[in-house]
């Protein structure tokens, strides 16, 4: 393998070990039996594939357009920066989350708990890092195959609570 650096970007290319036969320039699968195989397509029975990757050096994190407000996650929702009503529920989407210019400063984003359970927020990870035994002693007794037909969703400020160690 080789890489280079031309007018900022990383250039590596070279030769690899083909993924679709291993390397022997052989294939086998569903249709090859009983000893027999085929000339791999993907390295025409080389065994070997070129690569050539180029990737942007980073000069610095840039800014994006049009953005108000970042949040850690949309939990399978769809979300905005502005306060909404919906079916008269109101999302105070202005409570949560972090201005723009604030997350670049390095504040995170504050959890939208008013549509978000603990669970959604962190991606499903309460099963691998349960926080406070919420997982344990709610989630794990309370979850369907679906977050939001959750048993508790109505108690998602209990949830949050026990989260947040109130």
């Amino acid at each position: 393998m080789k890489l280079t650096h031309e007018n900022g970007k990383f250039v590596v290319e070279g030769e690899c070990e083909c993924g679709s036969c291993g390397g022997t320039g052989l294939y086998t699968g569903m249709a090859e039996r009983g000893g027999a195989a085929v000339v791999c397509s993907t390295c025409d029975g080389t065994g070997k594939v070129k690569v050539r990757e180029v990737f942007t050096e980073f000069t610095g994190r840039k800014k994006k357009n049009g953005v108000k407000r970042v949040y850690e996650t949309a939990g399978g929702y769809c979300i905005t920066a502005e306060d909404i009503t919906v079916e008269g529920k109101t999302y105070h989407f202005s409570r949560f989350g972090v201005a723009y210019k604030d997350w670049l400063d390095g504040k995170n984003p504050l959890p939208i708990e008013e549509l978000h359970c603990p669970y959604q927020h962190t991606n499903q990870e309460l099963q691998c890092h349960d926080v406070n035994n919420l997982y344990k002693n709610r989630c794990s007794k309370s979850l369907s195959n679906m977050i939001s037909k959750c048993k508790l969703r109505k108690e998602m400020a209990k949830c949050w609570k026990i989260y947040n160690g109130e």
